[in-house]
């Protein structure tokens, strides 16, 4: 999972204004280590996010915004494209998704509208217009498409880099936390009107439970549902959605520049990878097979509510295609023959006739991006959005008609895709691209898979636990507050309990014998325990990047110890909204600095979910490593952008090295030359402990 700075997983631009890059910033060294601290004219701006977005739901309450809520900014010399603004304020005009109404980003109506206000927002050309149109936007625009563009805005604009926006899961905790959740809250505030409000945080408690464990039992899938209803799992891939978001890119945005193609597939492959560990380590089999000729097996009930009460929609058992959708299937069955046929002539054939080889490993770009639809591809008009129209239809809840006829389910938002189980059957068959197209490539040469000289003498890992522990979300922000009360909104605080995933951190000692001084790259995967390196073939798309690093090798013996604490693609906890947005005004007043660090980075994986959840007799799994010589990327890392404090998307120089991501994993295997001395497998088991036994584990 690598994270844009984070998962090249294995599982992040340049941008033209006329005003100039901010760095927000002022620069101290503390026990001789540079520390760098927002600035005034930074914190305005973070304070700005956090208040606009508090209760979203609820009309704007800070008078300081009042203003500005009647009217957008008008004068043209205030945007960089004017006429993207106009064709966004006639669409709004002619009319838009009211406020109230139910939002998802794969209604094509309502993409557009949002691509629209995204363009607004990112064409002010300075602060003070751009601020003023957040205002107008959210007081008058509805809640999900306003959300939507506002992060957009955010994660892409280049004065914005480094701002931090309050935890999706506790902007939108409806997404996140059954219906019933809010129910409950609700009661308790009618029964005591000093609920939310306790200094001690267990008497603000709304109960929680993981409800796919009712919505999905008949199948056996609900023992998962610690896993695919993870607010961190979630959140992770709806950041990465937004970051690389299908209908943004081109030479503005420079997403291509990340390698976004392949790190689109290497992303779904890594997420199943890891979701299949989770699977076996609960003794399920297999993901089932997705055809479009057959009734989808699964059936889903998320129990989850909007903010307006509607429930999402769900699936029967054994669901039949509905009458009129065998014009959507057939559509989508030929975009998908389309790509496929493109892999096996080996071209593709852009927009102006060209053809461009399918035959070199730096084309998987080309072929993530068709598969993805984004607009990058090369030729999107022919080959066409394959994974929107499926999921479209899968969910069953968008009719291309009127917008007030849109139901969407859980697979029509990013937020809510991952709790059902028939998102990773179709991520199942779509990879089947990724591997069409790895499959012509030729296998590694032993040149390519050795570092001459250097050879892993052995391998020594801690000892494996996984646990359930409490963890506690500030769902306030999902519920009514009255702003002409006696309490502060920052001092209101309801929380839903859950018990979550979590590991002892461990750490590991690789013994490297070196002929050679220099810098090595090592990567660390996780996958199941083989009983012989022939299972690799087919085992191989079911290993998981942990971690991924340089190393200065010295000649001689080298020993390396690495701690889970350091892995490059994870990431901690989120600080809850209003402790965060104390911390900020503590700053903004001058009590204390903000630090600029990567420790409310949105662009992770969890670092709870780096272990599958193992059995209480150990669960058998192969940890790999590999350290190769290092192949310098195009652009040199971190060159463009500064990883203290920002992700890096779009920069072009968020990776480590040049290779290709999932090595040596993602191609066919040739057991005559595979095994190099720079590779080791060693086995390790994952102990599961109950509550009580958690202290021992630490």
């Amino acid at each position: 999972m690598q994270r844009p700075g984070c998962w090249v997983v294995v599982l992040g631009t340049v941008l033209s204004f006329c005003h100039g890059t901010y760095v927000p910033i002022t620069q101290a060294k503390v026990d001789g280590l540079p520390v760098k601290y927002a600035d005034k004219e930074f914190l305005v701006k973070q304070k700005f996010f956090f208040e606009i977005l508090r209760h979203l739901h609820q009309p704007i309450a800070f008078e300081e915004y009042l203003p500005y809520t009647s009217r957008w900014v008008t004068d043209p010399s205030k945007y960089t494209n004017y006429t993207e603004v106009a064709e966004f304020i006639q669409t709004y005009e002619q009319g838009v998704l009211k406020k109230g109404q139910i939002f998802t980003i794969y209604n094509y109506w309502y993409a557009k509208e949002t691509v629209q206000l995204y363009r607004f927002f990112e064409n002010a050309i300075d602060w003070d217009t751009y601020y003023k149109n957040v205002v107008w936007a959210r007081a008058n625009l509805n809640e999900g498409m306003f959300l939507s563009a506002l992060t957009l805005s955010v994660l892409h604009r280049k004065d914005l880099q480094g701002i931090v926006l309050p935890a999706i899961y506790e902007i939108h905790p409806h997404l996140f936390f059954d219906g019933d959740v809010f129910q409950d809250a609700t009661n308790k505030r009618a029964l005591d009107p000093n609920y939310g409000f306790y200094a001690n945080k267990r008497n603000n408690l709304a109960l929680a439970n993981y409800t796919a464990w009712f919505a999905t039992q008949f199948y056996g899938e609900g023992s998962l549902s610690y896993f695919t209803e993870d607010v961190g799992l979630n959140s992770y891939y709806y950041y990465f959605m937004m970051d690389y978001a299908p209908f943004l890119g081109g030479d503005k945005l420079g997403l291509k520049n990340d390698r976004r193609g392949e790190l689109y597939l290497y992303m779904y492959q890594q997420l199943l990878a890891r979701y299949y560990l989770e699977r076996s380590s609960n003794g399920l089999g297999p993901i089932q097979e997705l055809t479009w000729e057959a009734p989808i097996s699964t059936g889903y009930y998320s129990m989850l509510r909007y903010w307006n009460g509607v429930p999402f929609r769900s699936r029967e058992a054994n669901f039949l295609w509905r009458p009129y959708d065998p014009i959507k299937l057939n559509g989508l069955k030929a975009y998908e023959e389309r790509v496929r046929q493109a892999i096996d002539l080996g071209y593709v054939v852009t927009r102006d006739g060209q053809r461009i080889s399918l035959r070199q490993p730096e084309a998987i770009d080309i072929v993530g991006n068709l598969v993805s639809g984004s607009v990058d591809s090369v030729n999107v008009d022919y080959y066409k959005m394959i994974e929107t129209s499926a999921r479209m239809i899968l969910a069953q809840g968008d009719y291309y008609g009127s917008p007030s006829e849109v139901w969407p389910g859980v697979l029509m938002h990013y937020e809510t895709s991952m709790r059902d189980p028939v998102f990773y059957q179709f991520y199942q068959r779509l990879l089947g691209f990724y591997s069409d197209f790895k499959s012509y490539l030729p296998p590694y040469t032993v040149d390519e898979l050795q570092f001459k000289g250097v050879e892993i003498k052995g391998v020594s890992v801690e000892k494996l636990f996984t646990f359930f522990e409490p963890f506690d979300v500030d769902i306030s922000n999902g519920l009514g507050f009255n702003y002409g009360g006696e309490h502060s909104t920052w001092n209101f605080s309801v929380y839903a309990r859950k018990q979550r995933l979590n590991h002892k951190p461990f750490s590991y000692v690789l013994n490297i014998s070196s002929q050679y001084a220099g810098k090595g790259v090592v990567r660390m995967y996780m996958g199941p325990k083989m009983h012989s390196l022939s299972q690799l073939q087919y085992m191989k798309k079911l290993f998981v990047e942990m971690d991924q690093y340089m190393v200065d090798l010295v000649v001689g013996d080298n020993q390396i110890k690495r701690n889970t604490r350091d892995f490059y693609y994870d990431i901690r906890d989120r600080t809850t909204y209003s402790e965060l947005y104390m911390r900020i005004m503590k700053a903004y007043k001058g009590e204390e600095p903000f630090v600029l660090d990567m420790s409310e980075v949105h662009c992770g994986w969890p670092d709870r979910l780096l272990l599958p959840k193992g059995q209480p007799n150990g669960y058998p799994l192969s940890f790999f490593f590999i350290i190769t010589p290092y192949y310098p990327p195009k652009v040199p890392q971190f060159s463009t952008f500064d990883a203290t404090y920002t992700c890096g998307t779009g920069s072009g120089s968020k990776y480590i090295d040049a290779l290709p991501f999932g090595f040596p994993f993602d191609r066919e295997i040739n057991f005559s030359n595979f095994a190099t001395k720079n590779m080791h497998f060693t086995d390790v088991l994952v102990y599961h402990v109950d509550g009580n036994q958690t202290n021992e584990s630490h």
